[in-house]
């Protein structure tokens, strides 16, 4: 995953001027499902969290899967 990958995934919160970005992570493995907010102006900082990850969508929020 890219910082242009991030920022179309989550183009529609920064647009709203939120100061924390939310999304949810599942892990497949152990069944644990995580909603998680990070700052908004710290896109770069989501990058090392999200790397094992995989960007599966969105419903009301982004989703990503292990």
């Amino acid at each position: 995953m890219t910082l242009e990958d991030l920022q179309h995934i989550f183009q529609k919160q920064i647009a709203e001027g939120t100061d924390k970005l939310y999304f949810m992570l599942a892990d497949e493995q152990t069944g644990l499902t995580m909603v998680q907010r990070h700052p908004a102006d710290d896109l770069a900082g989501l990058l090392p969290m999200l790397d094992s990850f995989q960007y599966t969508g969105h419903n009301v929020m982004p989703r990503f899967k292990k």
